[in-house]
């Protein structure tokens, strides 16, 4: 990993994902990214809302898979020990009444104010 006190703008990479299992292609894609900025040595933010928020739910990276594609589960394991972090929109977590889901260790629940603390200094961002 990157020495992150070293802040360029390229330096940390913010993935913004809205889909969870109903678009597996887009959680693989989220994944894929992720990992590979940390094997760039950049810093990875995953910002999960709407129904993304399930992947920060123990457990779920196991249930989807893209049929011919890298395995979302390894990528999962990938992201998590390379340092990267997802952020869970709290409106979405209570919007589903996910306020007492068993969450990952490499997530928060947190919301905008704290995606503009990681951005600050600038951040490359991809939406999905």
């Amino acid at each position: 990993m990157s020495d992150t006190s070293i802040n360029t703008p390229d330096s940390k990479v913010l993935i913004c994902l809205t889909h969870g299992a109903e678009e597996p292609e887009n959680v693989l894609i989220a994944y894929l990214l992720g990992v590979e900025a940390l094997r760039a040595g950049k810093e990875a933010l995953m910002f999960l809302t709407k129904d993304a928020i399930h992947v920060a739910i123990e457990g779920f990276a196991a249930t989807i898979e893209v049929p011919g594609a890298p395995s979302i589960a390894a990528l999962h394991e990938e992201y998590a020990a390379g340092g990267g972090r997802m952020y869970a929109c709290p409106v979405c977590v209570k919007v589903r009444n996910l306020q007492d889901a068993e969450w990952i260790a490499s997530s928060t629940v947190a919301g905008v104010p704290a995606v503009f603390e990681y951005t600050t200094g600038g951040a490359l961002v991809f939406n999905y």
